[in-house]
């Protein structure tokens, strides 16, 4: 089962340190997977922490579907 805290507390970590003001999902599964946090998938980058999103375990994670696109991508900000 995931952490969701330590996943949380380490992208909010990665914004701080990176000046950012969010991060796509696949960068921070990137990060996540460096960290030793959340394994990705080799596949489909990302879709482990998608997976999460998707459930509503990140409350403050953000879903936008551009004009011109019919998918869109989530992104986290600092909770």
């Amino acid at each position: 089962m995931a952490n969701i805290e330590l996943i949380i507390k380490t992208i909010d970590e990665y914004l701080e340190k990176n000046n950012l003001e969010r991060i796509s999902a696949v960068e921070a599964a990137a990060v996540l997977a460096k960290n030793g946090i959340l394994k990705d998938n080799d596949d489909r980058r990302g879709l482990p922490l998608r997976n999460l999103l998707r459930a509503g375990k990140i409350k403050h994670a953000i879903y936008e579907i551009r004009p011109d696109q019919e998918v869109g991508r989530w992104f986290i900000p600092h909770s």
